[in-house]
């Protein structure tokens, strides 16, 4: 981030928390220093790869017929992908290469950058050995770019030295989105349906060439340790993980690389990997998704490169540091502990697939667990010394993970089917970046003839990876017969084990909440009553309590209603919640009342950042405008002064109260007689306050003077912005 805002998130941490952030900050910038001085002289690459012909294969084989649901958007995604047009982030569909003219962000646009920019000196020897592998009518991908705001970093500068949030508009994210390459193995998809002779692919030798052509324009674009596409570790542990995953896909169907493409591309998995333990996001109280992705990022090349003592170490490491994080991040309830549905399906994710590698690998690649040195291990966190404990699995047989852990993955998922309402989106809590670990099965929308939008808040597929885990079939009658290609390739991934469920489907239904502190809450303040059409509206209704997250939910077939009332999250760092404390979503017969509006961006607009983090831009009890935890500590930075809890909660009734405007604010929402009543009062509660009948969405919008477009995904927007850049 810029060094302002650095400067200004430091200031407010304690002094200790604040001195420790300055000395990495230091230790990262010399380190830099030192990468630019040597990128004059000598290579960052990693030699070409002798062993690369063993590189692992993973994946099972996966019929065409299972991939043939999602035939029609592939066919498209991956017309694209040959054109080298990509829709992230809220861009649209754009063409990305070199000296193009970019639309720009919130009023402001960039110059194009060079038509040819060149690596550092020492790295410019080996990209064009790289160059020259790639076909000659190929056009290359500016790795670089913002493409929405056109600001463009430079590949010469060292990772650590790159800065992101310092000039307007421009995005970070825009260029770390495209290089996690998720789109890889979406040409793998191609590949297989191109050679089942499904209707409306080219050749797929053409998919092919194209992912060995990309894969190579990559390494020769961004060498290690240089440029934007080295500076997040997480971005470049999702980037290792899409590596081996789509290569490996294409192996298994018939696809075949060449020895030099293979060459490399094993010395970029070696370097990514030595790249992420030596640069892991680990901190004593605050690590979070980022780290974890680092874990299962580390895990996946451990697992794809020969068997080394270095990937020995690196698969423990990985392997461990998988069971505490899982344990860490995740609440026994199941839900994230990052107070943002959107994370909680980014690092579910990540540990589902992490979980299905280590149950499949094969018996010498387990044996490393037994018996690696871990005295080479020069990193934070420390290595524990050989062996992993192994525990029985179900059905026979063993594995690194305890019986609580694969309870703990289970009420993951069931957090997400529970947080999804009626029309398949899952409730918008905290914020939501578009963020995923794999997207072989996203969901996409047609928009228009050519081009097809992804649907950021349909959470299917985290159900469908997990019923290749579990034998859960209710899951894979959630997911839809849609997303059967994921559920093959998790289970492929994980051999020949399968989980049998470990906790009732019913863990966070019918769960009644009741504090010692339980009370009536004090009269008068602010009554809204919701009147329903009808009283079936309200048919089968379900509680659902999550209040080690703060979500409380009712949810029937035509109606669902859900309030947030919890922890900030992050041990208390805040770093991706709102102040949307008591907020409530409301969704009746697939039309949202009340609805999150989400994210939009986060540094390349700080006030819109701030005005989506706002309580103004929820459903939430108000004081003015006032807010009930302080947004100027930084971006990534909410501190828990709400103090949120539940006090009581059951299948008719739900009590909140928060502490974010001094004097505790009380919430009651009330259920029953076709009709839904909101009181918010504040103590002492004096009168009998105003009291409002709602029949309609609109009106209830306007009753909490809601105004803000819906941001659906990081940078998207339906509706019109009213709150500008500024």
């Amino acid at each position: 981030m810029s060094l302002r805002q650095s400067i200004k998130y430091s200031l407010s941490l304690p002094p200790r928390r604040a001195a420790g952030k300055g000395w990495r900050l230091a230790r990262r910038l010399l380190a830099a220093c030192r990468d630019q001085a040597l990128g004059y002289f000598r290579s960052t690459y990693g030699e070409p790869m002798k062993d690369a012909a063993e590189i692992e294969s993973r994946v099972a084989e996966i019929p065409a017929r299972l991939i043939k649901p999602l035939s029609a958007a592939i066919a498209v995604l991956s017309g694209h992908y040959l054109d080298h047009r990509f829709d992230l982030l809220g861009s649209g569909w754009v063409k990305v290469e070199h000296g193009m003219h970019c639309p720009g962000f919130e009023g402001v646009a960039y110059p194009p950058g060079p038509g040819a920019p060149k690596v550092s000196a020492g790295n410019r020897r080996r990209a064009r050995m790289i160059r020259r592998l790639i076909d000659r009518q190929y056009q290359r991908i500016d790795w670089q770019l913002d493409f929405k705001s056109g600001y463009r970093w430079s590949e010469r500068r060292a990772a650590g030295a790159i800065l992101y949030g310092h000039v307007p508009a421009a995005d970070i994210k825009v260029p770390w989105e495209l290089s996690r390459l998720q789109h890889l193995p979406h040409l793998a998809w191609a590949f297989i349906l191109a050679k089942a002779g499904e209707e409306g692919f080219e050749t797929a030798e053409t998919y092919r060439a194209e992912f060995r052509n990309q894969v190579l324009d990559f390494l020769a674009a961004n060498p290690p340790r240089f440029g934007v596409n080295w500076s997040c570790p997480m971005d470049i542990a999702i980037r290792a993980a899409n590596l081996c995953l789509a290569v490996d896909l294409f192996r298994r169907h018939g696809g075949r690389f060449d020895d030099a493409f293979l060459a490399e591309f094993g010395a970029a998995l070696r370097a990514h990997g030595r790249h992420i333990a030596a640069n892991l996001e680990w901190h004593g109280e605050h690590r979070a998704n980022h780290y974890l992705a680092d874990v299962c990022g580390l895990l996946f090349v451990a697992a794809t490169l020969p068997r080394r003592p270095e990937t020995d170490i690196w698969l423990a490491f990985a392997v461990r540091q998988l069971i505490g994080e899982v344990e860490r991040q995740f609440t026994p309830d199941g839900g994230n502990f990052e107070a943002s549905t959107a994370y909680h399906r980014l690092s579910a994710e990540m540990a589902i697939y992490a979980t299905a590698f280590v149950l499949g690998l094969p018996a010498k690649r387990m044996a490393a667990l037994a018996a690696y040195d871990h005295r080479p291990w020069p990193h934070r966190p420390p290595l524990e010394p050989a062996p992993v404990a192994m525990h029985p699995l179900p059905g026979g047989g063993a594995s690194p993970f305890p019986a609580w852990y694969f309870e703990r993955l289970e009420r993951m998922v069931e957090f997400t089917i529970h947080a999804t309402k009626p029309d398949g989106h899952v409730v918008q809590i905290g914020d939501h970046d578009s963020g995923r670990f794999f997207k072989p099965c996203p969901v996409f929308n047609r928009k228009e003839e050519d081009g097809w939008d992804e649907d950021h808040l349909d959470h299917r597929s985290l159900a469908a990876a997990a019923a290749g885990l579990f034998r859960r079939a209710d899951w894979q009658d959630f997911a839809g017969d849609r997303m059967v290609a994921e559920t093959a390739l998790v289970e492929g991934l994980a051999g020949d084990v399968r989980i049998a469920a470990a906790v009732s489907p019913l863990a966070a239904e019918g769960r009644r909440v009741e504090t010692a502190a339980a009370a009536a809450p004090p009269t008068g303040g602010r009554e809204i009553v919701i009147s329903l059409a009808e009283d079936a509206i309200l048919a089968g209704l379900k509680a659902i309590a999550y209040p080690d997250f703060g979500l409380f939910i009712w949810r029937g077939r035509r109606f669902f209603l859900s309030v947030r009332c919890g922890p900030v999250g992050q041990n208390g760092n805040g770093g991706h919640a709102h102040n949307d404390q008591l907020a409530m979503e409301l969704q009746i017969d697939g039309e949202d009342w009340l609805a999150d509006p989400g994210s939009y961006v986060y540094t390349p607009a700080p006030k819109l950042r701030n005005a989506y983090r706002s309580v103004l831009a929820h459903a939430a009890p108000r004081d003015g405008r006032r807010e009930p935890a302080r947004l100027d500590l930084g971006l990534f930075r909410l501190e828990d002064r709400a103090q949120a809890a539940c006090v009581y909660f059951d299948e008719h009734r739900f009590h909140g109260i928060h502490f974010g405007f001094g004097a505790a604010v009380h919430r009651v929402v009330e259920i029953g007689d076709a009709r839904i009543t909101i009181r918010d009062t504040f103590e002492p509660g004096i009168g009998a306050g105003e009291r409002l009948t709602i029949t309609s969405a609109a009106s209830l919008r306007d009753a909490f003077d809601l105004k803000l477009a819906f941001s659906p995904g990081y940078g998207k927007l339906r509706g019109v912005l009213e709150v500008r850049a500024g």
